[in-house]
């Protein structure tokens, strides 16, 4: 495995491993899970290091790369490009923890690190750590693939209210649950998993009031700015390419379906075709300003000196942009579904795949265009946060 040097490497060597990522489409689908192959392949290649901090073997190399890498590969197959943003993104969390426990995890070679964001069951404190009981969570994407997985829970305290908390715990204490039956990401293998009981070492824990300020103790002086944001506030990067790539996707086997159809027709007969014609125009250039948005997005984390250096607005027109972006993906993979005909309803579509990827991957808790507008406006107009948005509170 190479550390991978620049943003422009790393988008060539996703490029490379497109067409062998596309042509295992089918087996991804009928499997549901990314195949091992294709994950190997992804390794050797030094794409899961993207964001790890370079002390850590890593090239850390920022979101905009991960969002773009993302993109490029769900391109190619929309499950494998959510498995591997988790799997690369949802890393960067452990950066957020006590410096041993990102040792061991990271400490031997890059292991793989999955996340359930709300793990049900009962967490107790004892002498040394914590214990789970009865553990249970959906939607593990990638839990296949990796050796550890970052789950949510809170601390039951006869003395107080709950405390909510991560943990890091190893997949040796994890059964999975294949329940994955989905319209849509048929291959992520996002399926339930289960804990009946576990001890969990006090170091391999952090409360969410201390991921949400991004400051932990013993860690600070290691890490880069991108390594000291608030984990809310940069988490769904390592999703939001997935929904854009796909529906690049789906614009390429639109045009790839189109094309010689109406190069087939008369003049008369291609000029009734304007209406489909301005849809793809429509559909390009909507996904084309949502994409930008979030490189922006980026742009302005990657090179933020501190999480106080954006403005509570500025956080929350970043939430806004991550469900805008997701439904633009929809909206654009939707309409041109709709013009494609008949023959886009079977199963061999390739542009029927895409379009349940999509729909499915816009349904993501962190890109519900509802609450995002809302949190919004309401900050905009300096009005009291609500309780629901996903954006930040002042």
């Amino acid at each position: 495995m190479s550390r991978i040097a620049s943003h422009e490497d790393a988008l060539a060597i996703a490029r490379r491993l497109h067409d062998v990522i596309r042509s295992r489409v089918k087996q991804t689908e009928s499997d549901r899970v990314v195949p091992k192959e294709t994950i190997d392949a992804l390794r050797e290649s030094g794409l899961f290091n993207i964001i790890t901090p370079k002390s850590f073997g890593g090239s850390e190399l920022g979101f905009m790369t991960l969002v773009e890498v993302t993109a490029e590969i769900a391109s190619a197959c929309g499950s494998t490009g959510w498995v591997f943003g988790v799997l690369a993104g949802h890393s960067w969390m452990l950066n957020l923890f006590p410096l041993k426990a990102q040792q061991d995890v990271l400490g031997k070679g890059h292991a793989l690190t999955a996340t359930v964001f709300r793990l049900g069951g009962t967490i107790t404190e004892v002498d040394g750590g914590y214990k789970l009981v009865n553990g249970e969570g959906r939607f593990c994407s990638g839990i296949d693939h990796v050796e550890w997985v970052i789950v949510g829970n809170a601390v039951q305290r006869e003395d107080g209210p709950p405390e909510p908390r991560f943990f890091v715990i190893p997949r040796s204490d994890i059964e999975i649950v294949d329940d994955w039956h989905t319209a849509g990401l048929r291959g992520t293998g996002s399926r339930t998993i289960k804990v009946a009981e576990a001890f969990i070492p006090a170091h391999r824990s952090v409360s969410v009031k201390e991921m949400m300020t991004g400051n932990v103790e013993g860690a600070d002086a290691m890490r880069a700015p991108i390594y000291r944001m608030p984990f809310h506030n940069v988490t769904p990067f390592s999703l939001i390419g997935a929904p854009l790539g796909m529906a690049r996707a789906a614009i390429k086997s639109f045009i790839e379906g189109l094309a010689p159809r109406l190069k087939a027709m008369p003049a008369d007969q291609m000029a009734e075709q304007s209406a489909t014609i301005e849809r793809l125009a429509h559909a390009t250039a909507d996904l084309d300003a949502a994409y930008a948005l979030i490189l922006e997005d980026t742009r302005r984390i990657d090179t933020a000196e501190s999480a106080q250096s954006l403005t509570p607005l500025e956080w929350s027109r970043i939430s806004r942009d991550w469900a805008y972006s997701a439904q633009t993906a929809r909206r654009a993979a939707n309409s041109l579904f709709e013009a494609a005909g008949g023959t886009s309803i079977y199963s061999a579509s390739d542009l029927q795949r895409i379009w349940r990827d999509v729909n499915s991957a816009a349904q993501h808790f962190a890109f519900t265009w509802d609450s995002a507008l809302t949190s919004y406006g309401r900050q905009a107009l300096d009005l009291p946060p609500s309780n629901f948005g996903p954006g930040p509170k002042k």
